[in-house]
């Protein structure tokens, strides 16, 4: 199975984050698009990307249009610690083994970004560090092609 792609249906799913409040991406939907980043504290990438998607969410905050979840594959002490490592100001839910939503996406990389509308399809699906996809979900060119970055970088 390969990661879902852009206008297919995205799987709804109700996941805790980390202080055990429960979401579901319906019900956030309800309110405007969602961003979904999945990602494994352990990952390299997802260290390399998070400080990004943070940067990002500082800059248009909840005034953004979206719904931001970062999607731990990590049980909930360590999504703490990376929450807390990282500074992230969104909302961190967690995945837990044997990863229910993780696999209902298709994930086969860390970290996998998503962006999906407020009618359930997708808009962007794409994984590692990608600075379009992150360009799409923030909504403005937030990396430059001279920004000494790479496009890309795999998970």
């Amino acid at each position: 199975m390969s990661q879902i792609s852009i206008g297919n249906q995205a799987p709804d799913f109700e996941l805790n984050d980390i202080d055990g409040k429960a979401h579901r991406l319906s019900e956030a939907l309800e309110h405007g698009p969602v961003a979904l980043i999945f990602y494994k504290g352990e990952c390299p990438t997802c260290q390399f990307t998070f400080p990004h998607i943070q940067r990002i969410f500082s800059r248009v905050g909840r005034t953004a249009g979206w719904t931001l979840w970062a999607i731990s594959e990590d049980d909930p002490d360590e999504t703490r610690l990376f929450n807390k490592q990282y500074g992230l100001g969104f909302d961190v839910l967690v995945d837990e083994y044997p990863y229910p939503v993780s696999a209902a996406y298709g994930l086969q990389n860390v970290p996998a970004i998503f962006l999906i509308q407020p009618d359930g399809k997708v808009k962007v699906s794409d994984h590692g560090f990608s600075k379009a996809a992150l360009n799409q979900i923030a909504g403005f060119e937030f990396f430059t092609p001279n920004d000494g970055l790479p496009a890309t970088r795999p998970g």
